[in-house]
């Protein structure tokens, strides 16, 4: 079976409005970066003092990069996983394209 990384509503993805420092790491450390910030993924973000943090594993599961960064950039943007779930049908069938 297949995974994915869950598709952000296309108006969150877009560039980040400031600085945005990215870190590809391995799995097993970006899922520790990730757990010390309170987060237990494969890949986060965060934003701090206008910059926009994203690590994303080299050799997660899903093999796209780009679905990770898509992703995690969205969250830099506002995107909260509950908005996937609230918009309708469309944007939950989105979700898993």
């Amino acid at each position: 079976m297949p995974l994915f990384v869950l598709e952000p509503p296309v108006h969150y993805v877009h560039h980040y409005s400031g600085p945005t420092i990215e870190r590809v790491l391995p799995l097993s450390e970006a899922r520790k970066a990730c757990a010390g910030r309170g987060v237990h993924a494969d890949a986060c973000a965060w934003t701090e003092k206008g910059a926009c943090h994203l690590i994303i594993p080299k050799n997660g599961p899903v093999r796209d990069r780009s679905a990770y960064r898509r992703h995690e950039l969205a969250h830099c943007n506002g995107w909260e996983h509950a908005h996937a779930f609230t918009n309708g049908r469309d944007d939950l069938v989105n979700a898993y394209r």
